[in-house]
């Protein structure tokens, strides 16, 4: 199975990563994937990319971390920090996404979706 593009950099301003660590959770912005939201845990910091172990829920169910299809191999990939929406954000203690992170997702997708079809127009 070959790799999946992920492009479609988010703009950010200057100073957003600061702070960006290995165990935090990150909310991505993949050009190629319509489901949303999609968050994992930072595993690897590199100079431009990051390794992401991507978890599976949905805005008000729990959250659990993605192994691969019929594996019990956690679900890593390596993207662009560019594609990060948000950073450093933490679950409820029961792995639910916290109301104000949901809202702030919700807008911010939803934003980025019209961005990114006005562009495509």
């Amino acid at each position: 199975m070959a790799p999946r593009q992920r492009e479609n950099p988010v703009e950010h301003v200057d100073g957003f990563l600061e702070g960006l660590c290995v165990g935090k959770f990150v909310a991505v912005l993949l050009s190629n994937w319509n489901k949303e939201p999609v968050i994992g845990v930072i595993k690897e910091l590199l100079e431009d990319e990051f390794k992401i172990h991507y978890w599976k829920g949905t805005y008000f169910g729990k959250w659990v971390p993605q192994n691969k299809i019929r594996s019990i191999e956690p679900w890593i990939d390596k993207l662009p920090k560019e594609c990060i929406i948000i950073h450093s954000f933490d679950l409820t203690s029961d792995m639910k996404l916290q109301p104000t992170t949901r809202k702030h997702l919700k807008n911010k997708y939803a934003l980025l979706k019209n961005n990114v079809n006005s562009e495509n127009q």
